[in-house]
């Protein structure tokens, strides 16, 4: 088992918290923990491979995923340093690690080991204290760095990702759902601007989301648009790739709640659960028969 089994723990955790459910989130946590145990010796090895490295993002935003629905303050606090400082790491050495990889061989999963410091930000404004104080403050900066370092690095990979997309296609039928992936970055930033701005107590921040998230938001549904008819045309077996669909439409869900568009969330929150349902049925057939376990 590599980092990539980690987008099993992000998108169970997003459905135990788009549906309050907590057994869904003892699972996510029973996960993250066998994942940890039976990875965390390899993880030298994971860096030096040219597609795994990029999945050890998933490795840092798993707990974070985790932690946002933790039901102690103390441990939410460990689960979202544990992953912030993860994320910030493979956000500077991935990307550098990967310099000079031919255009035909990136994929949408470049994206994970840059999104991680989004996600702290998004997770990291329910930690902020509500009363005044220097604690309140540093943890407000830190949460606002962290997001212009993920935006930043998220660009970055978007921009290289259009040129593949332009020069080479969406590439071979398997990584088509894998394309859903560059919901994150969008979603997920719209969820962690609104979060701060209202944790920050600044009205104009706050005020700024609607004109940020309706431009970035309207991306991330046409976007789901045009993989959803790549994964259609594909037509691509089972495997761990099939996950792009949970925690990355979790991420346009929150970012749709934090916009008012009420029914636009509740549609893609029975989209999100349904990828869900396919996801886990699917990895667990992999299990049984040992597909997922091969090469």
């Amino acid at each position: 088992m590599g980092p990539a089994w980690f987008t099993t723990v992000m998108g169970t955790g997003a459905v135990a918290l788009a549906l309050d459910a907590r057994p869904l989130w003892d699972a996510a946590a029973a996960l993250l923990v066998a994942l940890v145990v039976l990875t965390a010796g390899r993880a030298r090895s994971f860096l030096d491979h040219p597609v795994q490295r990029h999945f050890l993002g998933a490795a840092a935003m798993a707990p974070m995923v985790v932690g946002a629905g933790a039901p102690s303050a103390p441990l939410a606090a460990l689960l979202w340093t544990a992953g912030t400082t993860l994320g910030v790491w493979t956000a500077v050495v991935v990307p550098r690690r990967s310099a000079g990889t031919p255009l035909a061989d990136v994929g949408p999963w470049w994206l994970l080991p840059v999104v991680p410091p989004v996600v702290s930000a998004a997770t990291g404004a329910a930690l902020v204290p509500p009363g005044p104080g220097p604690g309140r403050t540093a943890l407000l900066l830190l949460c606002h760095a962290l997001l212009v370092l993920g935006v930043a690095g998220a660009v970055r990979v978007l921009v290289v990702l259009a040129r593949r997309v332009v020069r080479h296609g969406f590439g071979p039928a398997a990584t088509a759902p894998a394309w859903l992936v560059v919901l994150g970055p969008l979603g997920q930033s719209v969820t962690a601007l609104h979060h701060l701005g209202e944790r920050s107590g600044l009205p104009w921040l706050a005020a700024l989301t609607p004109y940020v998230g309706v431009p970035v938001l309207g991306a991330a549904l046409l976007w789901l648009a045009v993989v959803a008819v790549v994964v259609v045309r594909a037509r691509p077996s089972f495997g761990l790739a099939w996950w792009s669909a949970t925690f990355p439409v979790a991420t346009v869900v929150t970012g749709a709640a934090a916009l008012g568009w009420g029914e636009v969330a509740g549609v893609l929150t029975v989209v999100l659960t349904t990828g869900w349902v396919v996801a886990a049925a699917g990895t667990l057939g992999g299990l049984r028969d040992g597909s997922l376990l091969r090469g």
